[in-house]
């Protein structure tokens, strides 16, 4: 259905293979986090496969990482109250309803990535490949709550995974560039409208014969209303890559670093499935029998298209002494380029009463087949970070950060399903290293968002006429005040092993 289409694709893809904001939330590594996401100049580690492919001509011996996380969203919407929008009267006037505030029930989502390193041929290359996921939360809410026309429950797998080849020019320059393989396996549940009341039936006497019509109903959040919606979608063969800059003197005072990942498209195929069997039509029907006649339908074949932006990442490192770094970096995100989001292949069959006892209200069954173009309306997004690490002595390294980023997504278009914001944070975390070849690192990151309310939200109830299939103007959800943090803590381990290029 329309807009339910929409939250499952938009929470699908915030775990899609970039920086935060809008669907990308936030950045990966425990290092990296610890120093607020200032780590595109100065990585040493293999997430430069994702922040920065040149940074990995500074690995100057052999190395695998391994690193877990775990990722806490804290919702809380407080939706505002609504006109017209509750269960019919008998004579088919809607009700006011007020909502209390619903907060996401999920608990941390623990991510893992890792990746391998190695010189290729000269102490010059160096060829890595990694599988490296980018964090997201898991959300569940109450499946009755306010919020349950945009989502109820959602889980989200996405890997990335591939090579990348970064080779050193010269005493200054640095290249890299990488190639992933992504996976992306997406489940959401939420609840769609379907309204019916008995008023919408009128019966007059004409010439002698009763003349039944149907009105088109009046859209409602009335919960005998509700229809609940599953879908399941996998991108099995998405592809991106990146490249990466860096400039370095000898000497090691300064680092410069940039990174370019060109937009990336995906093709979601999913199933799409749903459950009539506590829907007033089919429970209870209309003068004495079911109207509809599915307790279940599904649609196996949903497409959903959309191209993620341009990515561009920057940042510069300083070394006072030989201990210590501290970088400002940036980031900016061309989101404005989504405009609209494409569902395709709908073929979503009905099956209803044909021999309906009401005079003239016999019923064919319906198909839902139209595609849809949903509004996004996004707008690009930037941040910046300032991070620094020092090491205490030869055992132990201190990290810290702070960063701020504005929102890709509008209030208008703003649900619990892709909480945005424009947020401040921090991280701190540090590593110890008990040999030469080991080092254990640790962290935790906060994000706080500001508070977004919403009181001209496009976001609205999907809303299907039971009886032709056509998509109503569904009663608007989306205002109210909208609160969020987020919370990231990990550790990871790197080992070093072999000789030094």
């Amino acid at each position: 259905m329309k807009r339910s289409l929409f939250s499952i694709f938009c929470a699908l893809l915030i775990s899609s293979n970039a920086e935060a904001s809008a669907f990308y939330f936030t950045d990966i590594g425990v290092r990296s986090f610890s120093r607020g996401g200032a780590f595109i100049a100065g990585t040493d580690d293999l997430t430069a496969l994702y922040y920065n492919p040149a940074a990995l001509t500074r690995l100057d011996r052999p190395q695998f990482m391994l690193n877990v996380a775990g990722v806490d969203q804290f919702v809380t919407f407080s939706r505002a109250e609504t006109s017209g929008a509750g269960p019919l009267d008998e004579d088919g006037t809607p009700s006011d309803i007020a909502f209390e505030s619903i907060e996401d029930q999920a608990s941390a989502f623990v991510i893992p990535h890792f990746g391998v390193s190695s010189k290729l041929g000269s102490k010059n290359t160096t060829f890595a490949f990694g599988f490296y996921p980018p964090y997201a939360p898991d959300l569940s809410y109450d499946p009755d709550g306010a919020q349950r026309y945009s989502l109820i429950d959602v889980m989200i797998i996405q890997t990335s995974l591939g090579p990348t080849v970064a080779h050193k020019f010269n005493d200054w320059i640095s290249v890299g560039v990488g190639a992933a393989w992504g996976v992306m396996i997406a489940e959401e549940e939420l609840k769609v409208s379907v309204p019916f009341h008995k008023s919408q039936v009128q019966s007059e006497i004409v010439d002698g014969q009763i003349v039944t019509t149907i009105d088109e109903p009046t859209p409602n959040e009335d919960p005998a209303n509700d229809v609940g919606f599953k879908f399941a979608a996998a991108d099995w063969k998405g592809i991106s890559y990146n490249a990466g800059l860096t400039i370095e003197p000898p000497d090691g005072q300064w680092a410069f670093g940039l990174m370019v990942q060109p937009p990336v498209k995906f093709e979601a195929k999913g199933e799409l499935s749903a459950d009539f069997s506590s829907h007033i039509l089919a429970t209870e029907g209309f003068a004495g029998a079911p109207i509809i006649l599915s307790e279940t339908s599904s649609d196996k074949d949903v497409t959903l298209n959309i191209t993620m932006p341009l990515i561009l990442k920057t940042g510069f490192a300083f070394r006072p002494n030989e201990d210590s770094e501290i970088e400002i970096a940036g980031v900016w995100q061309n989101w404005s380029s989504i405009q609209t989001i494409t569902i395709t292949d709908l073929n979503l069959a009905v099956d209803l009463n044909g021999e309906h006892p009401v005079p003239d209200a016999q019923m064919e069954d319906i198909v839902i087949d139209d595609d849809v173009n949903l509004p996004a309306d996004y707008k690009d997004s930037w941040s910046i970070r300032l991070g620094c690490e020092d090491a205490v002595n030869r055992k132990f390294t201190m990290r810290a950060g702070v960063f701020y980023e504005t929102s890709g997504v509008p209030a208008s278009t703003q649900s619990v399903t892709l909480v945005d914001g424009d947020k401040v944070g921090y991280g701190i975390g540090g590593s110890y290293r008990p040999t030469e070849n080991w080092s254990l690192d640790f962290g935790v990151s906060q994000s706080f968002l500001n508070p977004t309310t919403a009181t001209n939200s496009e976001v609205k109830q999907i809303s299907v006429d039971a009886l032709t299939g056509d998509f109503l103007d569904g009663t608007v959800i989306g205002n109210g005040k909208y609160e969020s943090s987020l919370l990231i803590f990990g550790a990871g381990l790197v080992w070093e092993f072999g000789p030094r290029a």
